[in-house]
């Protein structure tokens, strides 16, 4: 059986009672920010957490690789996301239900009323190793879903974002632009386009529903380095028309660098130390601000898992850029909240979403971890947060 977490209520870092962008983000308002873990105010909290043992299986397949989730407001489901390639199971979604008492979870494990497996252009199931889906949104009404893949640039396997209907079907195909599609030189070395699982783990709508959002875990191979303990890495965030699929604009998120030194290699069969920082997913708040996640890793460490408030209010819009020139105004950013400072082992966290209103007039945010299907002591995990109203913009 699924292990429950107690709530947690340490962690909280206050930007004060706002009600405006500009006011949320005035050096006045960040003077008066509680240093990291040390509760102050009505900021963002971790109210609970519910953990999936590695192992635990629904409809005859893995319930694991959770690496995107999104809410359905009107049948209070949520779909969930595998990145599973088609290795431990067909590629494919899960419904899910985590119903709430206040501000807690309801249940000790989720309640998972669905498996749909995702088709490729065939109608097929993805065979091994062709797909890496990484994130997930429904379509306006319900009618369909979004989804990414990473592909395999190291192979050549460009990434993309499809269009799927409920039953997990093809329908259609959003372009990217040309300079996220892998090229490799003659000796084999990748030269521009999406780094290898480092490509789109990040998707959003426009509250509207009419602007798909997607962002690069780490800089294109052209644009610059991944992130290191010494360098961020500038990722490109891309705005593009959901009904055309046109691209419409494009800046540039600065990672922040790791956060740790790996301390011992990874178990076998990697056998190798290893440490890395990106974008695991965003979640849009109006048209020009969104919700990030940056993940660290560090083997022999664990992660460090950070939510942050950013903006293309201001940023250089790169939209048909080949290579960056490294002069352009980045995205505005801040944080939010910090699971480590806050004494949270938060795990692989990959997916986040808005959930229902809370009894307090909060908005609630959850969030779910991909346990790597128990490779490196990996759990799956869902958080639930407070996001006081009046604290961020949800409309543009």
């Amino acid at each position: 059986m699924p292990r429950r977490s107690s709530p947690t209520h340490r962690g909280l870092l206050v930007l004060g009672t706002l009600t405006t962008v500009a006011a949320l983000f005035s050096s006045h308002a960040l003077a008066q920010a509680s240093p990291a873990g040390k509760p102050a105010g009505d900021g963002v909290r971790l109210l609970d957490t519910l953990t999936v043992p590695a192992g635990t299986a629904r409809f005859g397949m893995p319930f694991g690789g959770l690496s995107g989730i999104d809410y359905d407001p009107r049948t209070h489901t949520y779909a969930a996301i595998s990145d599973d390639r088609s290795e431990n199971g067909k590629a494919r979604f899960y419904t899910l239900r985590l119903p709430l008492a206040g501000g807690h979870f309801a249940v000790d494990e989720p309640v998972v009323d669905g498996l749909t497996v995702l088709a490729d252009t065939t109608g097929q199931p993805f065979a091994t190793k062709a797909v890496d889906p990484e994130a997930i949104r429904w379509t306006p009404g319900g009618g369909s879903l979004l989804w990414t893949s990473e592909g395999a640039s190291n192979a050549g396997q460009p990434a993309f974002v499809r269009e799927t209907s409920p039953s997990g079907g093809y329908v259609r195909e959003l372009p990217l632009p040309q300079a996220y599609a892998p090229v490799r030189s003659a000796s084999g070395t990748l030269t521009a386009g999406v780094r290898g699982n480092q490509a789109l783990e990040g998707l959003a709508l426009s509250p509207d529903g009419r602007k798909v959002v997607t962002v690069t875990e780490n800089a294109l191979v052209q644009d610059g380095p991944a992130a290191s303990l010494t360098t961020g890495s500038p990722s490109r965030l891309l705005v593009s028309d959901r009904r055309t699929g046109r691209p419409e604009a494009e800046y540039v998120y600065g990672v922040d660098p790791v956060s740790d030194a790996p301390t011992a290699p990874l178990p076998p069969p990697v056998n190798t130390m290893s440490s890395d920082r990106g974008v695991s997913e965003i979640l849009a708040l109006s048209r020009t601000d969104y919700l990030t996640v940056e993940r660290s890793f560090a083997s022999g460490v664990g992660f460090a898992i950070r939510l942050y408030w950013t903006t293309t209010r201001g940023a250089t819009d790169v939209r048909g850029e080949d290579a960056l020139s490294g002069t352009e105004r980045h995205m505005r950013k801040k944080l939010l909240f910090d699971f480590t400072a806050s004494g949270t082992d938060a795990d692989n966290v990959e997916g986040i979403t808005w959930g229902p209103n809370l009894p307090d007039g909060s908005r609630s945010l959850v969030l779910v971890s991909d346990d790597n299907f128990g490779f490196n002591g990996g759990t799956t995990r869902f958080h639930l947060l407070s996001v006081p109203e009046g604290l961020l913009p949800t409309t543009a």
